[in-house]
Order: structure tokens, then sequence, then C-alpha cells
């Protein structure tokens, strides 16, 4: 049986609750077979309480949606403001991003090797012609990583001396000398005004050199790229700049040779890799013509441009070069990221302007207090700049900044390069740092530690770095050490190379 009420306010049919249905319905039962039945008042009654009921039900429902309504449209809008102040930054990232991804479904690792030739337009034994390079060149782009555009040195210093809080103390200067214009009576505004200008300049001077100092020695480790390489060309090996390498290109690769593009091998002789400077991984990395893996990351059958060849030798075809390269996405997204403010500067910022709001209101306070009291006009301004720069912490600048730089420099000597002066403070609160291996924190260099000669082990300490006047185990001139000596100069295979001499 169903139950429903046509409202005529309301014009549509509406179902009853459930509860006054089968109230109903045990009535109904009990009438049918003589029991006791409701007075036609208490039906109405009951009637009422379940319509009651529903507009409650309803009413709520009602509530509820407008809320849920208005949350959504609050978070569209908010949303909406966020994207648009980062559009810019946000669609380099995600152009940046797209690239990455790409990158897994590549199918060069994975297609005959045949294909592969027949695709990048190159034969084995002859490679590519120099005209068909050439017109490469100009569509690729040479074979390098591209900076993100640096900014002026002295658009730097201008900005650390134009910041939120400079900028307030440089206002204090200026109503200084404006008030030792109107009164020249109290030179101590005069003093006060170039006393301001001068903390401003010295402090912003600190940490513009700090900054510069770090950021220089942070650009020493952007060179991944060799200076030269070999490659077939015309049918001939030539040794070329690497940077003038291009897709299609077959090059030759010796243990001791940094890879100079991403290439899939197709020959190897006991050929190993250095993947450390992509997956901080020590361990050498056997590479095969073969593929092995559908992930082109971890196949071997192909080699990244940065790692080293470590032993044997290879050949391979170039199929990425520059900014499509693995470790060229790894760096344009690190320079696309969005950097956010530390903290320090945001409890900097929020300070300033509460300051600068409690100045200048008590500042506007006394200039019309002043004229309350009958003083002249020149005498309530000199009295309201005087408040202003009085609430003005001219010494704070400058004491976060020394004492940043003084932690800056302890870090160093620590063998920690602090690349902004505001993150110290960051730092100040970390109390543990996690890393997954030893092997990412070492210089990566690899050094003798011991000799063993003349049946004896023998620690081995470097001469460079102890020099001549140190005590050590050793001795040059004994026989079994040149013995030594010879044999190991006769079996290596390693080459003095000075044009890597600054990697």
């Amino acid at each position: 049986i169903y139950f429903f009420f046509f409202s005529s306010r309301r014009r549509h049919t509406r179902f009853l609750p459930v509860s006054w249905a089968r109230r109903c319905v045990q009535e109904t039962d009990l009438k049918m077979k003589g029991g006791p039945s409701k007075t036609p008042s208490q039906i109405i009654t009951a009637y009422t309480e379940a319509m009651q009921q529903m507009e409650i039900l309803d009413a709520v429902r009602f509530a509820n949606d407008q809320v849920a309504n208005q949350s959504k449209e609050r978070r569209k809008i908010h949303l909406q403001r966020k994207v648009k102040s980062k559009s810019k930054k946000q669609v380099t990232f995600n152009d940046s991003l797209n690239k990455a991804e790409k990158f897994r479904s590549m199918d060069e690792h994975k297609i005959n090797i045949q294909d592969l030739y027949q695709r990048m337009g190159v034969t084995p034994d002859q490679g590519l012609s120099s005209s068909v390079a050439a017109a490469r060149l100009k569509e690729f782009g040479e074979n390098v990583l591209s900076e993100k555009k640096a900014t002026p040195w002295y658009i730097e210093y201008i900005h650390e001396l134009t910041g939120f809080f400079s900028l307030m103390l440089w206002v204090g200067s200026a109503l200084c000398f404006i008030a030792y214009g109107l009164d020249q009576n109290d030179p101590s505004n005069l003093y006060l005004g170039i006393v301001l200008a001068i903390v401003v300049t010295i402090t912003g001077t600190v940490t513009f050199l700090q900054n510069r100092k770090s950021q220089a020695i942070m650009n020493t480790f952007k060179n991944f790229i060799p200076p030269q390489c070999t490659v077939l060309r015309d049918g001939e090996k030539k040794s070329i700049d690497a940077s003038k390498l291009v897709p299609g290109d077959i090059i030759e690769v010796k243990d001791g040779n940094r890879i100079p593009a991403d290439i899939r091998v197709i020959f190897s002789q006991e050929m190993k890799v250095d993947h450390a400077s992509l997956t901080g991984e020590s361990d050498l990395l056997n590479r095969v013509p073969d593929c092995t893996n559908e992930n082109p990351l971890e196949t071997k059958n192909l080699c990244f441009f940065g790692t080293l060849c470590k032993s044997g030798i290879g050949k391979g075809v170039v199929i990425k070069t520059g900014d499509n390269t693995v470790i060229g996405q790894i760096a344009n997204l690190a320079s696309t990221a969005d950097n956010d403010e530390s903290p320090l500067k945001k409890e900097l910022d929020r300070f300033i302007v509460m300051i600068a709001v409690i100045a200048i209101a008590l500042g506007i306070l006394f200039f019309c207090m002043g004229f309350i009291l009958k003083y002249s006009a020149i005498t309530n301004m000199v009295f309201a700049i005087g408040i202003i720069v009085a609430n003005v912490p001219e010494g704070l600048y400058a004491t976060i900044t020394i004492a940043l730089t003084l932690t800056a420099k302890r870090l160093a000597t620590q063998k920690v390069l602090v690349k902004n002066l505001e993150a110290v403070e960051t730092l100040g609160s970390t109390t543990c740092i996690c890393s997954d291996k030893t092997g990412t924190l070492t210089q990566n260099k690899m050094t003798v530690q011991h000799l063993w000669y003349n049946g004896t082990k023998i620690k081995a300490l470097n001469r460079q770095k102890f020099g001549p006047t140190h005590n050590y185990e050793y001795e040059i001139n004994d026989e079994g050490f040149k013995l030594l000596q010879d044999t190991a100069m006769t079996c290596s295979e390693a080459v003095f190379n000075l044009s890597l001499i600054h990697i």
C-alpha cells in the first residue's frame, strides 16, 4: 500500500513518512478486525504531526544544501585567485613535468636496433653525414643544459637594499632629513638620518656578498658535459665538441669518459657506468646492447647524460640531447619549482607591518593633538616625524644580518654551504638530518687507502694532501714499493685529461 499526499501549496505529490503510513495500516487492520479505532480528530492530529516532521526535514536539508553551496563557491573563488597569481609559474612547471612523463613512454630502448637506425636516419658503419648533423644541430640546438636567466648582480644588490624592512629604514632616514630641514636648530635628526642610511647600506652589502659567494660556489656543480667526445661521422672517427652532438650520432665511450648524452648501447665490452650523479648509488652497473626492462631508467642498454664510464668500452646511438635528457629534465623541474618564503622572512614582514601601523598611527595622533594644544604646524610635523622614527627598530636589521652571517661562517667551517642567509634560521630548527646511504654524502673521489708489499699491509696516506714533511708508513725508495708502483703504472689504463680538471 502506498500513501501519498497532493499539496496544493507546493503543487507536487509528496510521500508521507513511513512511520505514519505504518500506523495507518495498523489502524485499518484493527478496524477491519473489529478492534479499537481512532476518532477523526486523532487521525487529523497524527497527520498534522507527520506533516510537521516533513517540513522540519525539508528545512534542515535546504539549510545544509545552502551551506555546502556557499563553501563550494568560496573554494572555487580561492582556487581561481591562487591559480591566477601563480599561473605563469604553474604552466612552466607543468610543461617540465609533462616532458619528464613523456620520457617514461619512450621506446628507443625496446625497438629492434635496425628500426632504431632507420628512425634516426643513420648507418652503423658510416654514422651521420656532416650536412645532416649540421641540419639537426639547428633543429635540436646545442647539447647543453639551458640555465635559468641569471639576475644581474646590480639588480640583486638593489633588491637587498630595498627589502620590506630596508624600505622602512629608508623612509625613517628620509623623515629625519625632512625634520632637520624643518628645524635646523636640532642636528640630532640629521645624525640619525645618516646613521640609518649607513646601517641599511652596510647590512644590505653584507647580505649580498654572502649570498653571492654561495651562488658562485654552487655554479661550479653545474658542469656535467665533457668538453670533447669521439663520434663517427662521414665514416671516420672524429673528436668534436660534445655540445655539437645531435640525435642519431654514433659515439664511442671508454673507461674514464663522461657520457655526453643519453645513448642506447649498441656495443659493449665489459662496459660499466656509475649512476651516482642520478641515483646516488655508487655501485657500478653493467651496460649491454639488449633491453632488460620496460622502464627506461632500469634497462641496461641505456646510458644517461652526465654519468661516468668506469670500466670497459662501448658504442652507442645518441637518442636525447640537452634539456631532453634525463638530467636536463631534472634540472628543469628544479629550476621551475616555486620557492616559498622562509619562516623568518614571513615573521619579519608581519612584524614590520605591525610596527609601521603603530608608528604611523601614533605620529598622526600626536600631530593632531599638537594643533589642539595650539602648537605650530612645523613643530607638530617635527614631533610626529620624531615619534614615527622612534618606533622604528633601527638595530634589528643589522643584528639579524650579523647573527645569520656569523652562523653561516660557522657552518662553512663544518663543510655546510648556506645558499641563502634566511635559511640559516630554518636550519637551526633541524634536529635530525636523515640520509638513505653514506654514498650520497661523499666527495665521489676514489683514493688508495692501504698498500701491501713485502708481505706487510701499510697505510697509504696521500702525499699531495699531507705534504712532504709528514711521517709516512711507506718508503718511496724501498725496492718493494718501487716494484709495486711500476706494476700499477704498467697495468693502469688511466689517462690525464686536463680538460676535465675543473669537473
